[in-house]
């Protein structure tokens, strides 16, 4: 992403249907950073409005490490601008390195209750829908859905609360009393 809050948002709810859809996210990159030594000249205001919005990135996405990039001098095009673009962005890093890793989702069962947890940062309550055919969990934020399929051991199992917060949708399921597949 550019240091630019319309394009920070627009990261921000992707990176929101790539956790949905359980896929890891190791960095963050932030490209076209104006470097220090435009200090004091003409993209002074330029480079102080982009610190804001840097801090708002490391903010936002903490814990994910955050990779910069320097505005460069011409486009980023050809082997040898996008070889000086990953030296830039892995300064200090091993770039085959998983650089961060948290869990996806994941599903917790104990004494017949079970806990599917799914991380949708970014997200707003409004905007999650749930629901549950057979052993098919139906998540939607926004205009994305994700089905996911529960494990044959849960056919008994019976959603019985769903709760937002914390940046994760925890569904909370009880197995039926007399252990019927329930829907």
């Amino acid at each position: 992403m550019n240091p630019d809050r319309m394009v920070i948002r627009e990261a921000m709810r992707t990176y929101t249907y790539l956790n949905l859809y359980g896929y890891l996210t190791d960095a963050v990159v932030v490209n076209r950073v104006f470097p220090e030594e435009v200090d004091g000249g003409y993209f002074a205001g330029w480079r102080a409005h982009q610190q804001e919005q840097l801090d708002l990135v490391r903010s936002a996405f903490a814990p994910v490490p955050i990779l910069t990039a320097p505005f460069f001098e011409q486009e980023v095009a050809g082997a040898a601008m996008l070889d000086r673009l990953a030296g830039e962005v892995f300064a200090g890093h091993d770039a085959e390195a998983l650089l961060y890793h948290d869990l996806s989702q994941e599903l917790e069962s104990s004494n017949g209750t079970a806990t599917l947890r799914v991380p949708l940062p970014f997200a707003e309550k409004g905007d999650i829908d749930l629901k549950k055919i057979g052993l098919e969990v139906v998540v939607r934020v926004g205009g994305q859905k994700r089905t996911i399929v529960l494990p044959p051991t849960m056919a008994a199992y019976r959603p019985r609360a769903a709760q937002f917060d914390d940046g994760a949708l925890r569904v909370t399921f009880e197995k039926d009393a007399d252990g019927r597949a329930a829907d």
